[in-house]
């Protein structure tokens, strides 16, 4: 059964957005079925070993798949996903009421991504989109937050992708919300976007537009290798035994502030308190969702709707910290019928969290009104 909580617009304390916005709190269940990969080495006992498997996996030589994973399993399984669904508040534009945005978080992050108690005038996207007349649900990933908690080992990208998918339809089916979106709108951050990207290739009619947001399908500057070098990983749950001793030795974290800025953040163009805030309240990282989100979740080369890709110009990620120069676009523009790319200045991976973010949430917004949404 769902369950929801209305949050009055004075709690301002529980949502950053609530002085602005009428949010709800879901607990949404799901049953999915997806295929997905099984691990294959002994599990992590100590950080020696997490730091010998990124030392092989960023190597010259990497391993074969067929050493970390030892092939696939189909799995059906129910969870329930916590989201928060928020509609324009009082004052607020109304105009695009018929238009739904789901937006899906990227690892390292759970979904107050889009809505941070920070400064949400500023950083937060749910603000910025409501106010405009828009509705907007975010969600904890499986894994994540208050959402259903796996095993480390066990969380995938498939599953996730097929969470999304469940989720979208249910929603379109006016399920959770207060009535039957006439459009929906995938919005998404790094590995949120590979999950859109991969909802609208499994079905290309799921949504009527994307939103994708720290992620390029360049191949030739994507640096996950890079990506894990700096993070330095640890296990989460000897990193803050306290906040994550339950979690298995699946799940990994970045080692401190400082390499999470690096993946994250471009100085001097972020606020320290708020790069110390999202270190404060980054998610665990599952090490089997991390390995199996590359090549899983597809190009979806039969949607046909409008297309935004979005990032930072000093992603560090996908762009080695480079975005100009037509890196977005390539091959995107030959996929995306409808496409439009932007390398967003003065911001890098984390596009959410600089000080420019307010112009990043204009620009999407403009392209999805242009696009008559």
């Amino acid at each position: 059964m769902r369950r929801s909580v209305t949050i009055p617009l004075l709690l301002a304390s529980v949502s950053g957005s609530c002085l602005a916005e009428n949010c709800r709190l879901l607990e949404i269940p799901v049953t999915v079925t997806s295929t997905n990969l099984v691990w294959g080495p002994a599990k992590f006992e100590n950080d020696f070993q997490l730091t010998d498997l990124v030392d092989k996996l960023t190597s010259r030589t990497p391993p074969p798949p067929s050493e970390i994973f030892n092939g696939t399993k189909d799995v059906t399984a129910s969870y329930e996903i916590a989201a928060t669904y928020c509609t324009p508040g009082r004052g607020d534009s109304n105009k695009h009421k018929d238009t739904l945005l789901i937006a899906s978080h990227g690892l390292g992050y759970d979904g107050s991504y889009w809505d941070p108690e920070i400064q949400p005038e500023r950083y937060s996207f749910v603000r910025h989109a409501t106010a405009r007349g828009y509705s907007v649900l975010y969600y904890d990933r499986l894994g994540v937050g208050k959402s259903t908690r796996v095993s480390g080992y066990e969380a995938q990208a498939s599953t996730q992708t097929a969470i999304l998918q469940e989720l979208t339809n249910q929603l379109k089916a006016g399920k959770h919300i207060k009535s039957k979106p006439k459009s929906v709108v995938l919005v998404g951050h790094s590995y949120g976007s590979a999950l859109s990207l991969g909802a609208a290739t499994a079905d290309p009619k799921i949504a009527d537009a994307l939103v994708i947001t720290g992620l390029s399908l360049n191949s030739t500057y994507q640096n996950t290798k890079g990506f894990l070098q700096v993070t330095q990983p640890r296990i989460a749950s000897k990193q803050r035994p306290q906040q994550w001793g339950k979690l298995d030795t699946g799940y990994i974290t970045g080692v401190d502030l400082y390499a999470n800025i690096l993946g994250f953040f471009k100085y001097p163009y972020f606020d320290p308190k708020v790069a110390q805030w999202a270190d404060d309240h980054k998610a665990p990282i599952s090490i089997s969702e991390l390995l199996s989100s590359s090549g899983q979740e597809g190009v979806p080369t039969e949607f046909k709707g409008p297309t935004l890709f979005i990032t930072g110009k000093y992603d560090f990620i996908f762009c080695q910290s480079n975005c100009d120069d037509g890196v977005l676009e390539t091959p995107a523009d030959q996929i995306f019928s409808n496409f439009k790319s932007i390398s967003y200045p003065e911001s890098a991976h984390g596009l959410n969290l600089h000080k420019n973010a307010p112009g990043a949430f204009k620009e999407i917004i403009d392209f999805l009104e242009s696009n008559g949404f």
